[in-house]
């Protein structure tokens, strides 16, 4: 008889990933609100303090029509929040928990998931208290609320494919930490939030579609307004931003938990 163990199932090992991440959201929830379950609000607080305040700044200047739509600014916010949130916290995540990875079943792959699954769920739960109020406010239902729940799990992986890359390299060099911050401003003209592609000159469009976020802000306009405005995006383009990122950002998370010793 050999004297090795079987090994575990792959739907074990799921299960048991699955309960790593979950403690890990307990942990990070912990950590960022205390123990108080009232500082949890601040989870969904903050952006929907940010977005209904950037949705009333653009209201009060007066207009018709969705260019000055309190819900086009609003959620539209929300979605660029989750984005901006990712990828700003991606740089702190192995050097915050880098003493959990002693665990064997902890990964670094998991410190970022956990914190991801944070970000998209506050903002999904924020989306859907925009939606509500807008419509009890005298607004229309939502043309395809599935096709908003894809762009937000669109820029969900768009931002964690960025955010795992971001995390290998700031564990090499930390000053690269400062000019993520700064790129994640600079990028907000131009990520889609506050305008449509169609309402560009064409020269401009063709600029802006080379931005992958754009593609998915105009996804999530097309399942808020349907036909009042022609949609122009590309979700294979989309993917490929998704994939590469995602597998080179693995690879140097590999490399990164190496360089750390703990393998």
């Amino acid at each position: 008889m050999s004297g090795t163990a079987p090994r575990p199932l792959l739907i074990d090992c799921a299960r048991t990933q699955l309960r790593v991440i979950g403690a890990l959201i307990i942990r990070e929830m912990h950590t960022r609100f205390g123990r108080h379950r009232l500082g949890y609000l601040w989870l969904f607080f903050e952006p929907l303090l940010l977005g209904a305040m950037i949705a009333v700044i653009h209201q009060t200047r007066g207009g018709d029509g969705i260019r000055n739509n309190f819900e086009f600014f609003s959620i539209g916010y929300i979605l660029f929040f989750m984005f901006r949130g990712i990828v700003n916290r991606s740089s702190g995540t192995i050097g915050s928990n880098r003493g959990l990875l002693y665990h064997r079943q902890v990964t670094l792959p998991d410190l970022f998931y956990a914190r991801h699954l944070i970000e998209s769920i506050a903002c999904t739960g924020v989306m859907v208290i925009f939606v509500i109020a807008s419509v009890a406010f005298g607004g229309e239902f939502p043309d395809s609320p599935v096709k908003m729940l894809v762009a937000m799990g669109l820029m969900l992986l768009l931002a964690q494919g960025l955010a795992l890359m971001i995390g290998a390299a700031t564990s090499e060099w930390d000053g690269l930490e400062r000019l993520v911050h700064a790129a994640s401003y600079l990028m907000l003209p131009f990520s889609g939030l506050f305008f449509m592609v169609d309402w560009l000159p064409e020269w401009m469009q063709d600029a802006v579609l080379w931005v992958p976020v754009v593609h998915v802000f105009e996804l999530l306009r097309d399942g808020q307004f349907g036909d009042k405005f022609r949609p122009i995006y590309d979700l294979t383009y989309v993917l490929g931003w998704i994939l590469v990122p995602h597998l080179i950002g693995l690879a140097g998370l590999r490399l990164a938990r190496n360089r750390l010793g703990l393998e």
